[in-house]
């Protein structure tokens, strides 16, 4: 089962690095769940899903993903990895585009149903986002 873990997110990955929109909703189950626990966001189902997937390739066009590491058991599947990109637009009010680039590492648990993603929730540091992007002044060393 690891294999195919692997396999499967290494293309869930490839679907987001060639920005197929279609692709990656077929990844999920039709009442599939999106959560980006760090903004606080929640999206249900695929047409929910779909406008998040939009808005984020609008935000950041040339954002690209690098699986780092996946395991998994059952229907329960964990990932670590890296998203870079350019902010050169906000669909959040609150975080005004700035034109500059960042790459933060980031983890995801995933459950599983028939082989789909039922729900998806991603971690990663957002004071390191804002940071990289120039949203919030980086911590003195």
């Amino acid at each position: 089962m690891a294999t195919d873990i692997k396999k499967m997110l290494g293309e869930y990955m490839l679907a987001w690095n060639s920005h197929d929109v279609d692709k990656i909703l077929s990844f999920f189950t039709d009442d599939g769940i999106y959560e980006d626990v760090a903004l606080g966001i929640v999206k249900h189902g695929k047409k929910e899903i779909v406008e998040f997937t939009n808005s984020m390739l609008l935000d950041s066009p040339d954002v690209k993903f690098e699986l780092k590491s996946v395991f998994g058991t059952g229907d329960w599947v964990g990932s670590e990895w890296v998203m870079s990109a350019t902010f050169v637009h906000s669909s959040i009010p609150t975080m005004p585009a700035t034109g500059k680039t960042f790459s933060i590492r980031c983890a995801s648990i995933l459950q599983l149903r028939k082989g789909k993603i039922s729900r998806e929730t991603d971690y990663y540091n957002l004071a390191t986002l804002l940071q990289q992007i120039g949203l919030m002044p980086r911590q003195p060393k």
